[in-house]
């Protein structure tokens, strides 16, 4: 007998009874059954894995996962880069307090004096009692999330998941689910309407069963934030950067060119890349020594950086969910101060077989005290609605704010209204002529702020029956010159 994990479809079994049923029917066993939907945990042997009738993903539970992680305060000053900010140094808006984060990795070790103060949970292992870190991975991710002096969200708490071993980095199929059920169940037993962050800072082969069990987070109002990997390779065949739902994480150095790094192959690409963090020469607490630093290069110290700043989000917009804060942070990476300034070295964008036009151009912005706004919502996903209905949005244009109007290249849709007040009107049983169900439509707005030209990318989401479509829908804007929709390719708004 050998220990399996089996996903069971749900369009072949109307419940739990019902999966459970042909799982015994084939003479397996099950042994645990997750909170995850039609998931379980079996003994079986082969033939009767085999027999077992309606299956959707199955993996031997032990089966080994080889993980391959990447490793200044001028990293947080890269993340302050929004065209209407009066910072001088980083000042966020928020630190993160109140929020939380599960940070999937090797342990986490807390003597550093970069944690104290800091709240670490421990809340799982796939090591017997061992939370403690042998590596020093997940303690330098730590250090970047809520570390007092280079973390990005200092105030929050950082749940412990350890589900990898130390370099090289091995886990099982089955720790690593045992790890993502840990987190669903804290999650829905921890006020599940309040949105919080996985970071994973690590990437695998690719894995449709780890893939399937990160989709359930994010549709469990989970923002799931994750290294693109340093195989200079297409992210699509790794495990979770490939997916579309997740917020994937590329890395730039200090010029904003995303390339190499030192002792890698370079960031990962390709169009489920959504966002780039700082990856070159950023500080790092130094594990062996409790008081001092080094440095690291690579994605997962971007992906870091970038969970820290999806709590300052989540902070700041206590009633988005997961996947409108995912829109939010890429958009205004998008549309804001650097992100147009991104480039890529032509040498990997030979290697990972990727062009410069299908790739997203976002860094991470973090908003900052003082910063100047065009409207109380940032650019990003502001409003959904089911086809055939109607819906309406208010994004509070700022009441100093003049010249306010909608950028000539991307209109409104015909669908929908904008005032510039703020308010947004959306009837979908009209004005539908050329849209595609379902799809993601933008409009760009742009005001003056105390003598600033600040611009917004608001977005509209049209779907048949769930939003969890609009995670691999395409992405359109109005073109109002021929009357047509035109498919969003490396689109921004700063441009008019």
């Amino acid at each position: 007998m050998a220990e399996y994990i089996v996903t069971m479809d749900p369009s072949a079994h109307a419940d739990n009874t019902a999966a459970v049923t042909a799982i015994t029917d084939a003479g397996a066993t099950v042994t645990k059954t997750y909170s995850f939907n039609l998931t379980y945990k079996i003994e079986s042997t082969s033939e009767q894995m085999e027999a077992i009738a309606g299956k959707q993903h199955t993996e031997a539970y032990n089966f080994e996962a080889v993980v391959t992680p990447s490793f200044n305060t001028a990293h947080l000053k890269m993340l302050c880069n929004d065209a209407g900010s009066t910072a001088t140094a980083y000042n966020p808006s928020s630190t993160g307090a109140g929020e939380h984060l599960y940070l999937i990795d090797t342990g986490v070790n807390t003597t550093h004096d970069e944690f104290s103060g800091r709240t670490v949970n421990n809340l799982y292992t796939a090591f017997t009692t061992d939370f403690a870190d042998a590596d020093g991975h997940g303690t330098a991710m730590a250090s970047l999330i809520i570390g007092a002096n280079i973390g990005s969200a200092k105030d929050a708490t950082l749940h412990n998941v350890r589900a990898m071993n130390a370099n090289p980095y091995t886990g099982t199929i089955g720790g690593m689910v045992d790890a993502l059920e840990a987190i669903l169940v804290h999650h829905n037993a921890n006020t599940p309407s309040q949105t919080k962050t996985v970071v994973a800072c690590w990437t695998t082969a690719k894995n449709s069963l780890l893939d399937a069990k990160f989709n359930e987070l994010e549709d469990n109002n989970l923002v799931i934030i994750c290294s693109a990997g340093n195989n200079g390779g297409d992210v699509d065949f790794y495990s979770p950067a490939g997916l579309d739902s997740v917020m994937t994480v590329g890395g730039h150095n200090a010029s904003l060119q995303v390339g190499f790094f030192t002792g890698t192959n370079g960031s990962n690409l390709g169009p489920e890349v959504d966002i780039f963090g700082m990856s070159d020469d950023v500080s790092i607490i130094n594990t062996s020594d409790n008081s001092a630093y080094t440095t690291s290069d690579g994605t997962s110290v971007a992906a870091a950086q970038i969970g820290g700043l999806s709590l300052q989000y989540i902070d700041l917009y206590p009633s988005a969910d997961a996947r409108t804060i995912k829109s939010y942070m890429v958009a205004e990476g998008a549309v804001k101060g650097r992100g147009m300034s991104v480039t890529f070295d032509a040498g990997l964008l030979t290697a990972t077989g990727q062009t410069e036009a299908n790739l997203k151009k976002s860094i991470g912005v973090s908003p900052q005290v003082g910063d100047l706004q065009l409207a109380s919502v940032p650019s990003g996903l502001v409003l959904t609605v089911a086809s055939g209905q109607t819906a309406t949005a208010n994004v509070e244009i700022n009441a100093s704010a003049s010249n306010v109007s909608v950028m000539n290249f991307s209109p409104v849709p015909p669908f929908a209204t904008f005032n510039t007040n703020g308010l947004i009107s959306v009837d979908t049983t009209a004005n539908m002529t050329g849209v595609t169900v379902p799809g993601i439509y933008h409009f760009a707005v742009r005001g003056e702020v105390s003598g600033t030209v600040l611009v917004e990318e608001f977005s509209i989401g049209i779907f048949t029956t769930s939003a969890e479509e609009l995670d691999t829908s395409n992405e359109y804007y109005y073109d109002s010159d021929n009357t047509s929709y035109d498919q969003v390719v490396n689109f921004n708004a700063t441009k008019e």
